[in-house]
C-alpha cells in the first residue's frame, strides 16, 4: 500500500511571484499584438515549421488563435498543478522531515516550467507573425536547440536539487 505524502500549505515565493507577472504580461502582450497586427496579416501563413526552423506547411491566419490559448491552457493548468504537490512523483521518500523542502524545488522546477513555455509560445506567436509580414524567414535554427537545453535543463537541475536532500 502507497502512504500518501503529507498534504503541506506551500505558500508563493518571490520567485514564482516574478515568473507569473512576466508570464502573464507576455501573454497580453501575445493577444494584444496579434490583435494589431490582424488585419495586416496576409489570409495564408506559415503554420508548421520543421527541425530547421523553416516553414514547411501553411493556412489560415486564424491559427494564431491557437498559440495564446494553448499558452494560457499551460499557464492555468500549471498554475493549478502547483497546489498538489503532494500528488506529484519524487525519486526519493517523502517524510514529514523533508517534504517541505522537496516540495519547494518540485514547486521551483513547475514555476521555471510555466513561465519558459509560456516565453516560448509568446515568441514563437511574435516570430509567425513577423514571418507573415516578410520581416523574418522562418523560426531560425537554434530554435529547436534551445528550448530542448532550456526545457530539460530546468529539469535536471532540479532533479539534482532534489537527489542532494537526504531522505
Amino acid at each position: 500500500m502507497i502512504t500518501p505524502l503529507p498534504k503541506l500549505k506551500m505558500n508563493r515565493t518571490a520567485l514564482e511571484n516574478v515568473h507569473d507577472s512576466l508570464a502573464i504580461l507576455i501573454l497580453i502582450f501575445s493577444v494584444a499584438y496579434t490583435a494589431a497586427r490582424w488585419s495586416s496579416l496576409p489570409q495564408t501563413i506559415a503554420i508548421h515549421f520543421n527541425a530547421g526552423g523553416e516553414p514547411d506547411n501553411w493556412g489560415s491566419k486564424a491559427f494564431l488563435l491557437i498559440g495564446p490559448a494553448i499558452s494560457l491552457l499551460f499557464y492555468i493548468g500549471l498554475s493549478l498543478l502547483r497546489k498538489t504537490p503532494h500528488q506529484f512523483n519524487y525519486m526519493t521518500t517523502i517524510t514529514e522531515q523533508n517534504a517541505a523542502h522537496h516540495y519547494q524545488i518540485s514547486l521551483a522546477m513547475l514555476s521555471w516550467i510555466k513561465f519558459e513555455l509560456v516565453v516560448l509560445f509568446g515568441y514563437m506567436q511574435w516570430s509567425i507573425i513577423q514571418n507573415a509580414e516578410g520581416k523574418s524567414a522562418g523560426l531560425g535554427l537554434w530554435l529547436l536547440p534551445a528550448v530542448l537545453v532550456i526545457l530539460f535543463g530546468t529539469i535536471v537541475i532540479y532533479t539534482m536539487k532534489s537527489k542532494k536532500i537526504q531522505p
